[in-house]
């Protein structure tokens, strides 16, 4: 192994072995929790909040109750009508009640890692990922975690390096890891300034300073374009990601990113509400086409749809 383990920590929710959505070849993922924005549409929810939760899956709850005294901190309750269900304010995370349940109906979600340990885990990937793929950054937003990160990467030389960002984050993270990261993968969620705000709670200056200062370094980077029906597939929109793209025209292609409801059954996991706004079923094939069609038409020849 090069180099040497450090200190650093960083909270991790997932780490995928074999990805091909995520970069270029075979790819490890890890993904990282904590994240400053709030998009309503967001598909991994878990990854918004720092710390370690439990996800409670009711459909998989056969209510034996099993939990409910295992727990200590009476966050595993019974409600009034029988039925199994939790005060997430009483909850510390300790892991009592996933020992006991049976069904997985509850999952603990985010385990800090040292970078170190983080290499150990993954270790067995990089036989796989040295030659034709690599490993990419992901969350939540990964740049909360830029120096955990960059002594990361100085334990895996000579492996490829993707991280896929919203690019909301301070100068100074991304110049701290700028030089290790191979490709960015930069998420242009809505450009207009006022529904960017309204809908993933952060405004869009800092993360369009932060593109423009990434072109400027000669990076190689993917736009992402997530598109919501409903609130960002309108011709605004997309006039907007049109002259963005004619504005960098090295860049290396944009992929638009279609709708996908996976998160609402973590939503209700998690006890989240579920924002009226956000669509139930899955745009059609379609409709997906459409959106191509429509930037296709304002000039975009470098689009394609992520699978």
């Amino acid at each position: 192994m090069t180099g040497q383990p450090t200190d650093k920590n960083a909270a991790i929710f997932d780490i995928q072995s074999f990805t091909v959505h995520d970069g270029p070849g075979i790819r490890t993922t890890i993904f990282f929790k904590g994240c400053p924005l709030n998009c309503l549409w967001c598909h991994n929810p878990e990854s918004k909040n720092k710390n370690s939760q439990i996800m409670f899956y009711k459909n998989l709850c056969t209510a034996c109750m099993l939990c409910v005294n295992a727990c200590g901190s009476g966050a595993q309750i019974i409600s009034s009508d029988g039925t199994h269900n939790m005060l997430r304010e009483n909850c510390k995370c300790c892991g009592s009640c996933l020992k006991v349940c049976c069904y997985d109906a509850l999952k603990l979600c985010g385990k800090t890692y040292t970078v170190h340990e983080l290499y150990e885990k993954i270790q067995s990937d990089i036989r796989f990922i040295k030659e034709n793929g690599g490993i990419t950054f992901s969350g939540g937003e990964p740049l909360t975690q830029a120096d955990f990160i960059k002594d990361f990467c100085g334990l895996i030389p000579g492996i490829h390096t993707a991280l896929e960002t919203s690019g909301y984050a301070n100068k100074e993270q991304l110049e701290k890891i700028i030089d290790c990261i191979d490709l960015f993968l930069f998420d242009i969620k809505i450009i207009n300034n006022a529904e960017h705000k309204k809908y993933c709670k952060v405004d869009n200056e800092l993360i369009l300073s932060n593109l423009e200062y990434l072109y400027g370094k000669e990076k190689e980077i993917i736009i992402r374009l997530p598109i919501i029906p409903g609130i960002n597939d309108t011709s605004l929109h997309f006039d907007a990601v049109s002259e963005l793209l004619k504005k960098y025209p090295k860049i290396k292609k944009a992929e638009i990113m279609p709708y996908n409801n996976y998160g609402i059954a973590k939503m209700e996991a998690l006890s989240i509400e579920i924002p009226k706004e956000l669509p139930r079923v899955n745009p059609k094939k379609e409709t997906v086409n459409k959106w191509l069609d429509e930037l296709k038409k304002r000039g975009c020849g470098n689009v394609i749809i992520s699978e």
